[in-house]
């Protein structure tokens, strides 16, 4: 999913949940950021230099990166039963990825029992990614690859691009069953956000029958788009945004917020993009991060951060809950034998 779901979408849903407003932005912006921490920030300060984590990363040739970051944050292993049987050859791979999985509610449930509103919303981003990459998983593999000539190795859904993320899109899965093979996101979202909203109103305390109205107004956004304005050509960012701030009275997200507060100092091709058509809603392709995957393939880092300011902020919080995160899911996934 894109940063219209994982921000904008998130935030009215905690809202409608009754979370308190500092909470929803806290939980929305958690989830957003696992998309933006493409490498490490440094944090200086004491006798020692310490890294941030890493929670998306286009180094798909690595296997280290489909365990400690694919898996674990974006391709959550589901049920390999079911997604074999959504598919024409009847196999889907080692650790397929499927909707609402068993795994991925563990996972989320933990967070929320937790109260963390950082790894609330660092677990809903992996919770949510449950529909949007169902079907694909974390490995290269050839069960991941749409079309056996594309030049693009079947890694995540890489062969797919940026399809499976776009709450407005329309497109077609050819290795799935002709009962699955035309996908519509608008529907796929709106089951997520569905779901979403009674986990949340659940941890709040209070019931979700109005669920309907809650996420049909979510619908009724994606599904009168018409797979159109979020095709591949025309793509106008700031109006897709402008949709959550008008409809859903939703602040504008603001890329990087809670490290430019810190004064972070960026440094060579990995700086923050300030560039207007980032200011609220475009993500970062794979492909266009070419120069970010050779930098972070050297071992570079982001920036530096002074550890006085870094300590006791919102990236602190943020950085030890992804953190917790992944300590987590590396237990579960010990447990459950998934290597």
């Amino acid at each position: 999913m894109n940063i219209e779901f994982h921000y904008y979408a998130l935030y009215y849903l905690c809202r409608s949940a009754g979370l308190p407003e500092d909470s929803a932005s806290k939980i929305a912006v958690s989830s957003q950021m696992v998309d933006e921490n493409l490498a490490a920030w440094e944090i200086r300060g004491g006798d020692k230099t310490s890294l941030s984590i890493v929670t998306q990363n286009y180094q798909f040739w690595d296997e280290t990166t489909a365990r400690s970051i694919y898996r674990p944050f974006h391709f959550l292993p589901g049920e390999k039963a079911k997604a074999d049987s959504y598919r024409r050859d009847g196999r889907a791979g080692k650790y397929p990825v499927t909707a609402d999985s068993p795994l991925a509610r563990e996972i989320l449930i933990a967070a929320l029992r937790s109260g963390n509103p950082y790894r609330i919303g660092v677990a809903l981003h992996a919770y949510a990614d449950t529909w949007a990459h169902q079907n694909f998983s974390a490995d290269q593999e050839p069960q991941n690859a749409l079309d056996p000539r594309s030049p693009l190795p079947p890694v995540g859904h890489l062969q797919a691009l940026k399809h499976p993320d776009n709450p407005r899109l329309v497109w077609k899965d050819p290795r799935l069953k002709d009962e699955y093979v035309d996908v519509r996101n608008a529907q796929r979202f709106s089951q997520a956000a569905t779901m979403i909203y009674r986990f949340l109103t659940t941890y709040r305390k209070k019931g979700f029958e109005d669920e309907v109205f809650v996420i049909g107004r979510l619908g009724e956004l994606w599904e009168n788009d018409g797979g159109t304005r979020g095709g591949l050509a025309g793509e106008d960012s700031l109006a897709r945004a402008s949709d959550y701030i008008i409809e859903f009275d939703i602040p504008p997200y603001e890329p990087e917020a809670w490290i430019r507060r810190l004064g972070a100092q960026a440094k060579g091709l990995l700086g923050m993009d300030s560039a207007p058509e980032k200011l609220g809603y475009d993500r970062l392709s794979w492909i266009r991060h070419a120069a970010t995957k050779a930098s972070s393939a050297l071992g570079s880092t982001r920036g530096s951060i002074t550890r006085a300011s870094y300590e006791e902020s919102d990236f602190a919080a943020w950085n030890q809950a992804a953190k917790t995160h992944l300590d987590y899911c590396s237990l579960i996934f010990e447990q459950r034998g998934i290597a």
